[in-house]
């Protein structure tokens, strides 16, 4: 295999958490985008600005992505799900070609609702990319050693049948 990174937005820090065992476990490269303007809200507010994102397809500009992605062949992906599939910020890298002819492995955090966010995921990725596995992480924030655990697991599993 050549060279790995982990490449995630996460909202409220789950995502992160995952993103940054499965870097230290691999001993691979970090990276969290960012949207120019992300949400500020908290409570319910979130889920109703959140989802209009999503249902209204929006994909928002990325704030300047400051590592060279083309010196990476594999990259595990992370997203929040919200409204069943990605955050709309994994939508703009995906579909605006930003990450191409890479193998993404694609892990989601989420709280119940991500029925077919894997599909999702998959179909997204292979516009531009390998899709090459999947782990959705339920209640990171409840369950984090046990999430951790689970995708470090998956993470080395993909490293060796790389």
């Amino acid at each position: 295999m050549g060279k790995a990174l982990v490449l995630c937005y996460s909202f409220e820090g789950n995502t992160f958490k995952i993103a940054k065992a499965i870097s230290a476990a691999l001993q691979i490269d970090l990276y969290e985008i960012k949207p120019v303007k992300d949400l500020k809200s908290t409570g319910f507010s979130k889920f109703i600005w959140g989802g209009r994102q999503v249902i209204l397809q929006k994909k928002p500009e990325l704030l300047p992505i400051t590592i060279d992605l083309s010196i990476y062949d594999t990259v595990f992906l992370g997203s929040p799900i919200w409204v069943g599939t990605f955050a709309p910020t994994i939508k703009t890298l995906l579909e605006d070609g930003l990450l191409h002819d890479k193998k993404i492995a694609y892990f989601y955090t989420h709280e119940g609702g991500a029925k077919n966010a894997a599909e999702k995921g998959k179909e997204s990725v292979e516009k531009y990319n390998e899709f090459i596995g999947s782990i959705g992480l339920l209640n990171v924030m409840k369950q984090v050693d046990v999430c951790t655990k689970e995708a470090i697991s998956w993470a080395k599993h993909i490293i060796d049948i790389k």
